[in-house]
């Protein structure tokens, strides 16, 4: 009997096999070999076919059921006389039990745990943050792995008890790659850079994978990025990236999770490319985990990505935007719309009925190439970073409505497969419900550390007030588009939304002149991670105050727990803490503490730090001959708490602004931020020993708009104004009290009949000492969302005695 055997792989590590036995009468024997860790249901159909047997029978179907790596026959055919044969094969996979996964990566496991184990002597006490790429490459001998990213599932899932219906395994691509084309080697880039190249996995991140498909449209803001262009056999790169107000760099190794000896389970790029899976791991570090990516705002990835201004306008501002729309498509800006809805960019989800027969994809981001007029119609060039799925009404691709003289003006090319399309401005503003413009170009930037900080009133032990601990003086020489910042530490990262949320924050600008200082611009003040001013600048000279209230500058933390984890680690919220400590104290931004700035820690703790001891640290913990790391910072602390005991160390930490729960409860750190197109010199002033803090407060409280709600308040008697002005912002009220009197007076606040509020101070009782005509922020408050907020507040005042 002559047997012929032929194979075909049906999809990646799935193959058919097909046996032809020739006798007296023709077998076909099909067999399928499951090369994956999945298990499968494998449907054979040969409706259709005529004269034959399927296994003996003269049914038309078979169904079998074949585990992970096994090979099996899933159809027998005797041909009789005069047969024909059609022929239908069908599968579904579905994850292998975790037992089983197990099974097979038990030795992958072991063996990453050893690489763990070699790094970290390798790496023991080496600032590999802060070395130059080609020096780690010479240092290295063997496969780079990330100790402060390590390939474990808390880099995953970080806080999230989420959990997949998959085990996770860590491979580098030299090891899924020869999935997909085993003769192409893996590269950060090959040929072009294209929206379309970026694929979505199993992490609902499109809103940061939008904002890449974005800046895809210009391959060079994505290619500004990495600081390591090529592939390295030590599997070590370097991304940067705009987190916080400051560009930080990102070390990462290659190692990617993936599913079970397949491929990697989160993003990727198509073919053999690497950047979007390096600069998603790299963002993922950055906010401690890959879970800590799910849902966003695009035009916050935007700013992360390029570091320049970046604004988002909802559906209300979006009525009046067209004039504006024109100038920032000329002025070259990233402007990115949104349609309204959910959608998770993935693969499997680009199926025609998603588009609800208008070509649109609900919650999407969609990238505007142009926008332009053109015989007196309002048009816009969108392109859908997917590369198809366009918009089908008016004026798209086969609309009636374009004429030659139109398609000229405005370029129009007729490609109905490459996700551009045109639409009207009519139909945009039914359709998409906000944008964000990230004004990118070469600007002049200036970044700078600042800090709030929390005062007890020299007069009053009971006055608390939040200020901000510099203001920022510059010279404008020539006029000039300034865009100013402050930027908080970002709520996604670990940690930091329950112990350090988001203060409300806003920004003032002064121009000084010889009659003293004139208020040009403020913004509302808001709680969110960023606020920015953007103003036309004349010659002249300028300041800047940030504000707050402070009233959220306490954290949410009523748990306290152990310092340090079994294995002697930190405790992921005292990283945190560390983290916030080392940015408070590293003014240059330099990430590494010098001589100067670690003896500032050591003052908060009333200790002395000699100079020789300084230096026997910086060889004893994790350093650069200037200063000490970050990581060696935590080795310094840990060292600290089995040392000296926790309890010393949470008295150190109550010196450093902290509770025992760890929340923040002294000071906050941000970054200032000035974007020109001059150069400007930023200088740093103190502020809180100038009257600028109060100024600020009662220049933004005191002017009615659409976000503040100004009442007056009734006193005893008259000779003093004092106003109660509501923040619909940020859900916060500010009394203002204003002397009319020609001498100083008393004035005194109380709130303590009022329910279900949290205030400024210590207590809901305020006096303070007015001049004549002196306008004065008493007191701020704000609900505490458990009870019903019920006021009431009485003014009393006197003649200073």
């Amino acid at each position: 009997m002559n047997a012929n055997i032929t194979q075909k792989e049906i999809a990646p590590g799935i193959i058919l096999l097909k046996h032809i036995q020739m006798g007296s009468e023709m077998i076909y024997i099909f067999k399928v070999q499951l090369n994956r860790l999945s298990c499968m249901e494998f449907i054979a159909d040969f409706t259709g076919s005529e004269n034959i047997l399927v296994d003996g029978q003269n049914k038309m179907k078979t169904i079998t059921m074949i585990n992970p790596f096994e090979t099996k026959q899933v159809a027998q055919l005797t041909m009789k006389q005069d047969w024909k044969l059609k022929t239908k094969f069908k599968f579904s996979l579905k994850t292998a039990e975790k037992s089983i996964q197990g099974q097979y990566l038990k030795e992958d496991q072991m063996q990453l745990r050893l690489e763990i184990q070699d790094q970290m002597k390798q790496l023991y006490h080496y600032p590999y943050q802060l070395k130059e790429i080609p020096e780690i490459l010479r240092y290295l001998k063997s496969p780079f792995v990330d100790l402060e990213y390590l390939p474990v599932d808390s880099s995953i899932f970080g806080d999230d008890e989420t959990e997949l219906d998959t085990l996770i395994q860590w491979r580098r691509p030299s090891a899924f790659f020869q999935l997909k084309d085993a003769n192409k080697r893996p590269e950060i880039f090959f040929d072009k850079i294209e929206p379309n190249d970026i694929k979505q996995g199993a992490l609902g991140n499109c809103w940061f994978l939008s904002a890449l498909s974005s800046l895809a449209e210009r391959p060079a803001l994505v290619k500004r990025l990495f600081v390591t262009m090529t592939t390295n056999s030590m599997g070590i790169y370097r991304i940067k990236i705009c987190k916080n107000g400051e560009w930080v760099y990102v070390t990462i190794d290659d190692l990617f999770p993936c599913y079970p000896l397949g491929a990697p389970i989160f993003s990727a790029a198509h073919g053999n490319e690497l950047w979007v899976l390096l600069l998603e791991k790299a963002y993922a570090k950055l906010h401690g985990s890959y879970f800590a990516l799910r849902e966003g705002l695009s035009g916050e990835a935007m700013v992360d990505l390029t570091g320049c201004p970046t604004v988002i306008y909802g559906y209300n501002e979006l009525q009046q935007m067209w004039q504006q729309l024109l100038q920032f498509d000329q002025e070259g800006y990233l402007i990115n719309a949104f349609t309204e809805g959910n959608d998770t960019l993935s693969e499997g989800q680009r199926k025609e009925s998603t588009t609800d027969n208008i070509g649109l994809i609900p919650g999407h981001a969609y990238s505007i190439l142009q926008v332009k007029e053109a015989k007196g119609n309002k048009l816009l060039n969108i392109r859908n970073p997917w590369g198809n799925f366009e918009w089908k009404g008016a004026w798209s691709d086969t609309s009636p409505l374009w004429t030659q003289e139109i398609q000229n003006m405005v370029n129009f090319v007729n490609d109905s497969n490459d996700g551009q399309f045109w639409m009207c401005w009519k139909d945009f503003l039914t359709y998409f419900k906000g944008v964000n413009i990230c004004k990118v170009r070469n600007w002049e930037e200036v970044r700078i550390k600042g800090k709030f900080i929390k005062v007890t009133d020299i007069n009053d032990n009971n006055i608390d007030v939040v200020l901000s601990k510099w203001y920022y003086s510059f010279i404008i020489t020539k006029s000039t588009k300034v865009i100013l910042g402050i930027h908080q530490e970002d709520e996604r990262i670990r940690g930091v939304k329950l112990l350090r949320p988001y203060l409300d924050i806003g920004l003032t600008l002064f121009k000084q002149s010889d009659k003293g200082l004139e208020l040009l611009a403020q913004t509302i003040t808001k709680q969110d991670r960023q606020v920015q001013l953007e103003y036309d600048l004349n010659p002249g000279v300028y300041i800047v105050v940030p504000r707050t209230s402070g009233l959220y500058l306490h954290g949410d933390n009523n748990k306290q727990f152990d310092l340090l984890n079994n294995d002697g680690s930190v405790h992921p919220l005292l990283y945190s803490t560390l983290n916030d400590i080392f940015r408070k104290f590293d003014m240059l931004l330099l990430r590494e503490l010098s001589y100067i700035e670690f003896k500032g820690i050591y003052d908060s703790l009333d200790k002395q730090l000699d100079p020789e001891y300084f230096k026997q640290m910086l060889s004893k913990y994790t350093s650069t001959d200037k200063g000490i790391t970050f990581t060696g910072f935590v080795e310094f602390f840990v060292d600290q708490i089995n040392l000296l005991g926790k309890d010393t160390i949470y008295r150190w930490l109550e010196k450093l602004g902290y509770d025992k729960y760890l929340n923040s409860t002294k000071s906050r750190s941000f970054i200032f931020t000035a974007h020109s197109s001059i150069e400007i010199s930023v200088t740093v002033r103190d502020a809180v020993s100038t009257d600028l803090n109060n100024r600020v407060h009662v220049f933004s409280t005191t002017f009615p708009d659409q976000f503040h709600q100004i009442e007056n308040i009734k006193t005893e008697r008259e000779g003093i104004r004092v106003i109660q002005c509501y923040n619909r912002y940020s859900d916060i009220f500010s009394i203002i009290a204003i002397n009319d009197q020609t001498y100083p007076i008393d004035c005194f606040i109380d709130l303590t009949q009022s329910k279900g509020l949290i205030v400024s101070t210590k207590s809901s009782k305020v006096l303070k000492t007015l001049d004549s005509g002196q306008m004065e922020t008493m007191i701020h408050f704000r609900s505490n969302r458990i009870q019903k907020l019920k006021l009431a507040i009485q003014v009393k005042w006197q003649p200073v005695q």
